[in-house]
């Protein structure tokens, strides 16, 4: 099992959710009420960019559209499209902070 967590924004409070491998972060922060923007959900608009603080090899490696878009941002390496990214196989913690706020 995997653990996501979200930090506070200024779009709300800190959350947690429990996760399987597989799962896509979107569907997670949907149900946890995680307090990142989407906007497009496709990989187009970026405003899902999140950081990732703790737990990136828990996360599957970015599509070919997810990092295309990471480099059109110029997004930090430790930077995921919370669209696109998915867990990958492990039990741990992802933590993650939106990085709309920068």
């Amino acid at each position: 099992m995997i653990r996501v967590h979200v930090l506070e924004s200024s779009l709300g409070p800190a959350c947690s959710a429990q996760a399987q491998p597989g799962e896509a972060l979107v569907d997670v922060c949907d149900v946890a009420r995680a307090p990142i923007a989407f906007s497009c959900r496709s990989a187009s608009c970026g405003t899902c960019r999140v950081e990732v603080l703790e737990g990136a090899e828990l996360l599957t490696a970015p599509s070919r559209p997810e990092q295309e878009i990471l480099d059109i941002f110029e997004a930090r390496p430790n930077e995921r499209l919370a669209c696109q990214a998915k867990l990958g196989a492990g039990e741990g913690v992802v933590l993650l902070r939106w990085a709309g706020e920068d």
